[in-house]
């Protein structure tokens, strides 16, 4: 069943990632990156390489007691040990593929506006069948996927989202509160991370907050930056039924960034619902 979500005109954010993690391909290797790229290249024309992103599991109950450390990602004889790195002409679309993992990232221009998830959630999915059909096309195992993950960064810029300090909790009330108020000194900074379990399913929503510039330059915008990750697990053969569990995610991130952002800001963002 549909469900309306809020929506926003202009919504803070500046990048998106769709992922999908899956257990690595046994004979994929680096070669099986440039096949899979002349698929695409009429859409994703650019290429970088990249080192592979780690390997993460979400661990839940008796699992996180015994292993309490997220595994991380091994090379291993037979593995593409690197991640490709395929943009648009115009930079804003973005597809990685590694031996383990594909990503579809939309990543804000100058005067671009965000493209909506019912455009965003596609370009994941048309990625994914051309890595699918390319897998067949050259006899290698379909994917396994043991995870999905949906990112959503947000940029709270200075001057236009706030001014001082002194705004913070009004902007973002749900996760710093009376700040001002602390006696010893002005807030200058902040770093802020928490992680939520998803109801119904095996899943967690990250949420972090910090403080910083858009660059090293002197004139750099000074930003807060809130990030928002929903991820979970799912079994190797749930790779058509992806679909729903991005859906949970992307209504999970929605719902938490109206609850955690204040009445005014979401205003100045344009809240149609």
């Amino acid at each position: 069943m549909s469900q309306t979500l809020p929506s926003f005109r202009k919504p803070p954010i500046v990048e998106t990632a769709v992922s999908l993690q899956f257990r690595p391909i046994e004979g994929f290797t680096n070669a099986h990156l440039g096949l899979f790229w002349r698929e695409v290249r009429n859409d994703f024309p650019k290429l970088h390489d990249a080192e592979p992103i780690p390997n993460q599991i979400e661990l839940f109950g008796d699992q996180v007691s015994r292993r309490p450390r997220l595994p991380r990602f091994r090379v291993v004889a037979g593995e593409a040990a690197a991640r490709l790195q395929m943009s648009s002409a115009d930079d804003t679309a973005m597809v990685q593929l590694q031996n383990g993992r594909i990503v579809a990232n939309w990543r804000r221009a100058i005067g671009a506006e965000y493209p909506r998830w019912q455009a965003v959630l596609p370009r994941f999915e048309s990625t994914l069948k051309a890595l699918r059909v390319m897998l067949a096309a050259h006899e290698l195992k379909d994917i396994e996927p043991n995870q999905w993950e949906v990112t959503y960064v947000n940029h709270l810029e200075r001057g236009r989202d706030w001014q001082t300090a002194h705004d913070w909790p009004f902007l973002v009330p749900t996760l710093i509160g009376q700040i001002h108020n602390l006696s010893g000194g002005l807030v200058e900074s902040l770093n802020f991370r928490t992680h939520m379990a998803l109801p119904d399913i095996p899943a967690r929503l990250h949420v972090e907050l910090h403080h910083g510039f858009k660059g090293a330059e002197s004139d750099s915008m000074e930003i807060l930056v809130l990030q928002l990750t929903a991820r979970g697990g799912m079994e190797a053969t749930d790779v058509d039924v992806t679909r729903n569990f991005l859906e949970t995610g992307h209504r999970a991130i929605v719902h938490a960034f109206c609850d955690l952002t204040g009445e005014t800001a979401q205003t100045r963002w344009e809240r149609e619902q």
